[in-house]
């Protein structure tokens, strides 16, 4: 949620611009993973490129959910942004193993497992 509200900080026709800084950060300092960025943002970074695209619905729809309820603002992006999805999708690799190890159930852990295969199937085009 906290990324949500940074990006939301930023006038919403520079989202684009600033997911695709933060898909190339994660591409150029993988060191800094747990530092500077954690998988979580990553993932919601990614759920924002896909909810964009066809077959993101259900990211769009949990974006606009997690707006209703006033947990974040809505950053859906007002236009597809096709030419993000093979950043996003390789950002999303990156940390989907070590976003998938941080759940405390296993329920938690089958549904971030759930969340990475969808997000990875709509970045790829599948």
């Amino acid at each position: 949620m906290d990324f949500l509200e940074e990006l939301a900080q930023r006038p919403s026709e520079r989202w684009a611009t600033a997911l695709e800084h933060m898909f190339l950060f994660v591409k150029d300092q993988p060191e800094l993973l747990g530092r500077e960025y954690f998988p979580d943002q990553v993932v919601a970074a990614a759920a924002i490129v896909a909810a964009s695209l066809p077959g993101g619905g259900q990211f769009g729809e949990r974006l606009e959910t997690v707006a209703e309820n006033d947990l974040a603002p809505d950053v859906r992006l007002a236009a597809p942004a096709p030419e993000l999805a093979g950043m996003a999708l390789d950002a999303l690799l990156f940390v989907a193993g070590p976003w998938r190890q941080g759940w405390a159930t296993e329920a938690d852990a089958s549904r971030a497992r759930d969340t990475a295969t969808a997000l990875s199937r709509v970045l790829s085009g599948a």
